[in-house]
């Protein structure tokens, strides 16, 4: 996907319809049986061009953030033998649409959002690759392969792999008399300070303090309670056991809607993107990535720093992480080819994702990276510190995956419904008090 497009696929999940994903594990199963779900995987050195002519089926969600074209386009002229049949869904509807596209039984390769990962395994609909790739874990950055393991087996193979940070307008900070934050990625700034420097820029003539990409987002908020001890918002057996209304969860969101009560933030929606507000030189912080760079760089008249993540002053350094992988669905009847082909776009060949410069995101491969940051957009002298505070939060346990658990949708559902009712005005303990007791119900029915 686009990064955008990425995000909104990933992160505004209370969008997606999830009817039919666990309810069709049983039909998935079947579908499997007598297919190649059950033999042996080759080892990564077998993953080579076949010596007869194989068809893979990659079904993907829309503008997915390789360029795909080119990138089959190399993939193929390394392995002639293998043709890649691309089919993409509006990413709106890839998941409410996979179980019936999975049932035809044409599909090889599967696009993954990570945070689903533990869901199609539940649905019987991702092989176990670990013995294919355990050789080449040392190729992926943590955070990246922890997002694609449940109980400690690979499931899908990381294509991209972000971790946010904070954007900082110097104009406006300079003219209200307020302390740059540091880019060191070991020493970030406290929350506090920077709500207290917003609110001297605005005292000053910005129209917001702090915009955030998204305001109503498990990606983009949640990892805040992370750094008081929030925990993943999840715990006990398969994580089906909520945790949305601790006590860190109620500290962290009083503070959350305070940027609301005093206008440091902006009101919204849960689907809305904030970054334009940035861009266009209107606020003096914004919660935002890499995937923002190019954006930026279009004001030439925007002078921008970048920070590490903030934490609270009795907090832990936290941020997020996730993208998308690529798994090997149970019923390929190619999975050699299919396998080869996730071998080339994750962790080596030409028409790697991994070594293909042209994307939105870093990706999960570390040889990968290097060719990442070396895009335009990051030459810019103002886009300098993002490679460092990114690769830092990935490398040093700081970028946090999304909880993994079966009933990942209706978690994120009732916190994003949360988060927008304490942006209007809310009691912070009764909304997530409310989230606690809709996410409970909902996940009964997998324990």
């Amino acid at each position: 996907m686009s990064n955008r497009l990425s995000r909104s696929f990933s992160r505004a999940t209370a969008m997606v319809v999830v009817t039919g994903v666990i309810a069709s594990v049983a039909g998935c199963s079947s579908e499997s049986k007598g297919s190649s779900s059950d033999s042996a995987l080759p080892p990564y050195s077998k993953l080579v061009n076949p010596d007869h002519k194989v068809t893979v089926t990659w079904l993907d969600a829309a503008n997915t953030n390789v360029q795909v074209g080119s990138t089959i386009k190399k993939f193929e002229a390394e392995y002639p033998n293998i043709k890649i049949k691309y089919e993409s869904v509006p990413f709106a509807d890839f998941e409410t649409v996979l179980p019936s596209r999975l049932k035809s039984g044409n599909i090889d390769v599967i696009t993954v959002d990570q945070h689903l990962t533990a869901r199609y395994v539940a649905a019987g609909y991702l092989r176990d690759i670990t013995p294919v790739f355990k050789s080449e874990f040392g190729a992926l950055d943590d955070a990246s392969l922890a997002a694609s393991t449940v109980d400690g087996k690979l499931y899908n193979a990381p294509e991209q792999s972000d971790s946010s940070f904070l954007f900082y307008n110097k104009k406006l900070l300079k003219r209200a008399g307020a302390s740059l934050p540091s880019s060191d990625p070991s020493k970030p700034a406290t929350w506090e300070q920077i709500t207290a420097d917003a609110k001297k820029a605005q005292k000053s003539g910005a129209e917001y303090g702090i915009t955030w990409e998204r305001i109503a987002s498990w990606y983009y908020q949640w990892f805040l309670s992370q750094g008081l001890g929030g925990g993943y918002g999840a715990e006990g057996s398969h994580n089906l056991t909520p945790n949305l209304d601790s006590k860190a969860a109620v500290k962290t969101f009083s503070w959350y809607a305070g940027l609301y009560k005093d206008k440091v933030s902006p009101q919204g929606d849960a689907n809305s993107v904030y970054t334009s507000l940035f861009a266009s030189g209107k606020s003096a912080f914004h919660v935002g990535g890499d995937w923002d760079i190019a954006e930026l760089n279009k004001n030439k008249n925007l002078d921008y720093g970048i920070a590490p993540m903030p934490r609270f002053a009795a907090g832990k350094a936290v941020s997020n992480a996730g993208g998308v992988a690529l798994g090997l669905y149970k019923g390929s009847k190619n999975q050699d080819a299919a396998l080869t082909f996730i071998k080339a776009m994750v962790f080596k060949g030409s028409g790697a994702a991994a070594y293909n410069a042209d994307t939105s995101s870093p990706p999960a491969n570390n040889e990968g990276k290097k060719l990442y940051w070396r895009q335009e957009a990051f030459q810019d002298p103002r886009a300098a510190d993002a490679q460092k505070i990114v690769n830092y939060q990935l490398f040093h346990g700081i970028a946090k995956k999304r909880v993994s658990t079966v009933g990942w949708n209706e978690l994120n559902s009732a916190l994003t419904s949360a988060l927008l009712s304490i942006s209007n005005g809310e009691n912070v303990a009764k909304a997530l008090e409310s989230a606690q007791s809709r996410a409970d119900a909902t996940l009964e029915k997998y324990r």
